[in-house]
């Protein structure tokens, strides 16, 4: 890989807002403002994974993108995909000697193709035209967790690009940042169950074009998931909410609702078409969800399964269509921890253009926490701070399935002694179900974040109504969530001036609108659908334009909103200090756990660990009265994994490790089995 290349990708990977601490990590390029042309087509771009033999604690893929000359004014769907040669053949016709009867066949090597991620291009005419505060340098990134796929990013991969798009205008990079260390589980394969459009033009007709597969699960076997990525297509199919189901061997296991209703609330905002309406999982200038679900319960090693898709039955309407595009995996493990919390987003604060729409803040931060392990998640602790200033503690509580996540709102907390020349967040999550996390590699996430502006203690908000103010409310918050003021009702058309006077502190103000009559949607203080020559003023959802802005009392202006804002303005903010310089509080304490050796009655364990301290070898022992499954964790002072090996269905177990082979200091080893743990230090001389 050439320096410029690596280079170009470090610089992109570390000005985006959110990342782990990291081990090595090695960074690659494959697409580079590739331009995106109609008609529908692939990009492929083949590539040489270096290292292939190591192994990933994460590897994620960052799609940015782009706007082209000009960018388009329409909505697209994108997908990245991982392609790999089968070893078969496929052959097309070279050329045909009419008169000799003879063909020339050429023969090329057949590749295998799985999608791995999927997003919806925003409508482009505001970047095309300058307009709202877009350009054509206009580019968005999109973030995907690609670490499962790790057996395809192997030696030589074909990494494609497809666009979806009747018009040019869009420029794809794709980069992917490969951080080394054991994987939380041990993948044993990634299988695809569907990757098509398929059209609905009956329940019946649609569960025969997706019909049941039948695989077998190996032995080594331990767990398993479904992830479903699927989106909406025809005027029926994108705009009609409907559910889809998995069954296992015939069993209805999962249901979810195919419709996003936040479409409203977008990064990429506003833009210049249909943004605001909700969608089955299709919204422009946003990343597609993917499903996951557990099916371990539902599954036996050594025997076939049966995977199935099934949809809601409806009525195709006259005039209307419907199809949807379906990529789904089987993906089994051989190993997997049993508590393990993973921190998976910070929310806010964050400066990445993800987050855009509630950053930035100086009040409430939101994080992300998604349970990793077999158990379910009933309880995590989760720290959090700035850099420079104290931690700050919360105890979540909750109930969480294997792979499901949550989004948290924390308490208000402590900004003083912020580094407002490098402005870190921190957030951590451990002790799932109030055990050790056996995996510690996903526990913390930083992120970069802009500071909040400072108002004056006295100002206004200028807010002039359409002929629809029914839709609007705003409300003004302070830190801890309490109301300061809420204003609901509005006369029609008229210009209104709310003086605040507010006490040093920070505050939120959250401007709303919502259209439950036309579109089921916010639509904001204007939207063109509303108005010439799309709508007149005898129909009944046209509306005038609005206006909501923030004055300082001597007549000049603090902010200025946009009126096309879909359903919310988020705007934070400080008054008497600037963020960071807040008055002191008195951090929580620290909550405490059990950390001394966890009872292993059950099992009566025995683990010797010798010699203390350890010159050449160190010798790990385990005696159980009885078999048990379980998982010997070594770690340093840090939390952080060095060895890892599992006691499959053993009351006795014996591995020696070469002391060399690590640096010089102290270490744990721990043993935990069935939720239980138990540990022992050793010091390596």
């Amino acid at each position: 890989m050439n320096k410029f290349l690596l280079c170009f990708v470090s610089v992109l990977f570390f000005n985006t807002g959110s990342f782990a601490n990291i081990g090595d990590t090695t960074l690659l390029i494959t697409h580079l403002k590739t331009k995106l042309k109609s008609p529908p087509q692939n990009y492929d771009m083949w590539t040489v994974i270096p290292d292939s033999g190591k192994t990933y604690q994460k590897i994620m893929m960052t799609f940015v993108l782009g706007c082209d000359t000009p960018c388009s004014h329409w909505d697209y769907t994108v997908n990245a995909d991982f392609g790999k040669k089968s070893g078969a053949l496929d052959s097309s016709i070279a050329t045909i000697d009419t008169l000799a009867h003879d063909t020339i066949w050429t023969y090329t090597e057949h590749i295998d193709y799985i999608e791995t991620g999927r997003l919806i291009t925003p409508y482009g005419t505001y970047m095309d035209a300058n307009q709202q505060g877009f350009n054509r340098a206009w580019n968005q990134p999109f973030y995907y967790d690609v670490t499962d796929y790790a057996e395809f990013l192997k030696d030589s991969v074909a990494i494609r690009v497809h666009y979806d798009g009747w018009s040019d205008g869009f420029t794809a990079t794709v980069t992917f940042m490969f951080i080394e260390g054991p994987p939380t589980r041990t993948v044993q394969s990634v299988r695809e169950i569907y990757h098509s459009y398929y059209g609905y033009a009956n329940s019946t007709d649609f569960e025969n074009q997706v019909a049941a597969k039948t695989f077998f699960i190996d032995t080594n076997v331990t767990s398993a998931k479904v992830i479903v990525n699927m989106t909406g297509h025809g005027s029926q199919g994108e705009f009609d909410p409907h559910s889809f189901f998995i069954k296992v061997n015939n069993a209805e296991v999962y249901s979810h609702l195919l419709w996003k209703d936040d479409c409203d609330v977008n990064p990429v905002s506003p833009q210049g078409g249909t943004w605001i309406f909700h969608r089955a999982n299709w919204c422009p200038g946003d990343k597609v969800p993917i499903y996951e679900t557990d099916i371990t319960p539902y599954i036996n090693a050594g025997q076939n399964v049966s995977l199935d898709l099934d949809f809601d039955d409806f009525t195709i309407q006259g005039g209307q269509s419907a199809g949807y595009g379906i990529s789904a995996h089987l993906i089994t493990y051989t190993s997997q921890k049993t508590n393990d919390v993973k921190m998976e987003e910070i929310i806010a604060p964050n400066s990445d253009k993800t987050y855009l729409h509630w950053n930035p803040i100086s009040t409430l931060p939101k994080v992300k926490i998604k349970n990793m392990g077999s158990n379910n998640l009933s309880y995590a602790e989760i720290s959090y701070w700035v850099k420079g200033g104290s931690k700050w503690y919360y105890e979540w509580h909750g109930n969480l399935p294997p792979f499901e996540s949550e989004q948290i709102t924390l308490p208000a907390f402590d900004w003083g002694g912020l580094d407002t020349s490098d402005r870190v967040f921190y957030a951590e999550a451990k002790w799932p179900n109030q055990v050790p996390d056996e995996y510690a590699f996903n526990n913390k996430l930083q992120s970069s974040f802009d500071m909040t502006p400072k108002l004056d203690s006295v100002f206004y908000i200028y807010f002039k109504t359409n002929n629809h103010p029914e839709e609007n409310w705003y409300i003004v918050k302070n830190e801890d969530g309490d109301t300061i003021n809420l204003k609901t009702t509005f006369p029609v058309n008229t210009i209104l001036r709310d003086t605040l006077h507010l006490a040093p502190g920070s505050y939120t103000f959250d401007m709303n609108d919502y259209d439950n009559v036309s579109y089921g949607c916010g639509d904001g203080l204007k939207f063109f659908g509303n108005q010439s020559p799309y709508a007149t003023t005898s129909d009944a959802w046209y509306e005038t334009t609005g206006l909501i802005k923030l004055y300082k009392m001597n007549g000049s202006v603090s902010k200025n909103f946009t009126s096309e804002f879909g359903a919310n303005i988020h705007y934070e903010f400080t008054v008497g200090y600037n963020l960071g310089s807040n008055p002191y509080k008195i951090p929580p304490v620290e909550p405490v756990h059990n950390t001394s050796l966890i009872d292993l009655s059950l099992l009566d364990a025995a683990m010797n660990v010798f010699p203390n301290p350890a010159k050449e070898l160190i010798n790990i022992q385990i005696d159980l009265n009885q078999d048990a499954d379980g998982v010997i964790m070594m770690s340093d002072v840090s939390g952080r994994s060095i060895r890892e090996f599992h006691v499959n269905g053993s009351s006795k177990y014996f591995v020696t490790i070469p002391s060399n082979e690590l640096a010089k200091g102290m270490y744990f080893v721990n043993f935990i089995s069935n939720g239980k743990h138990l540990t022992r230090k050793i010091v390596v001389q």
